[in-house]
């Protein structure tokens, strides 16, 4: 499975090449735009702090633990992609558990039949994917890490999500 893994990450990763400045600034810059956005709807009044930072919260401590519980190393060419602050072990992808958690809440939140609400949350859930799609086109994470912490953030922010209400 490993190397099936390997594969299919260093064949997209070929592929995205020509646009990997673009990828370098997603992978860098997309967790605070995201960031700014969850800090705007809190500030315009429509939503409660905690119903939106909370389930990312949690989301990204649960995924740190399990990193370092099954430590898997990044793919090699992480030490040079990107200035990483932390180096974790690579298995779920945090920033995409954490964008995909995002995305629930912020949908949870913003969906109410109207335009506006649909539009934001398909562009929401649109940009966590490219968060994710982003860690693999700079070689920190492979695809199974991605697509693992995408399904993970979902459904620990939809669980959250679901007690709270």
């Amino acid at each position: 499975m490993m190397h099936f893994d390997e594969h299919l990450t260093t064949r997209l990763r070929d592929a995205g090449k020509p646009m990997l400045r673009w990828w370098r600034l997603m992978a860098t810059y997309g967790i605070v735009v995201l960031f700014v956005f969850g800090v705007a709807l809190i500030c315009s009044g429509r939503v409660p702090w905690y119903s939106l930072m909370l389930p990312v919260a949690l989301t990204h401590a649960v995924t740190l633990g399990l990193q370092y519980v099954i430590r898997r190393p990044r793919p090699a060419i992480a030490h040079s992609a990107i200035a990483m602050w932390f180096r974790t072990p690579s298995f779920p992808s945090a920033h995409s558990a954490g964008s995909m958690a995002f995305a629930v809440a912020t949908s949870a939140i913003v969906l109410d039949g109207s335009t506006f609400g649909i539009w934001a949350s398909v562009s929401v859930f649109a940009f966590a994917l490219l968060i994710g799609i982003s860690r693999i086109m700079v070689g920190v994470h492979y695809v199974t890490d991605v697509l693992v912490g995408c399904i993970f953030g979902i459904v620990v922010s939809w669980i959250f999500l679901s007690v709270v209400s």
